[in-house]
């Protein structure tokens, strides 16, 4: 196996790995779809962190407001 077969083998893992990390995380904070209705399995790791930074945001405002 090439050096550069055994990279993006490595980079797939961490990939799979962050998105993981992130339904987890979103899980946690009771979102389990998209507000179109997409599941979190399905979107892209881009679409995952940005969902997951817009709604630790919304889980901050909603704690300073207590």
């Amino acid at each position: 196996m090439s050096l550069e077969a055994i990279d993006k083998q490595l980079k797939a893992t961490e990939v799979s790995q962050r998105k993981k990390f992130l339904i987890k995380q979103l899980h946690n904070l009771d979102i389990y779809q998209t507000s179109d209705g997409r599941k979190l399995e399905d979107l892209s790791l881009y679409t995952l962190e940005w969902l997951h930074v817009e709604e630790r945001n919304k889980a901050a405002k909603a704690y300073a407001e207590k």
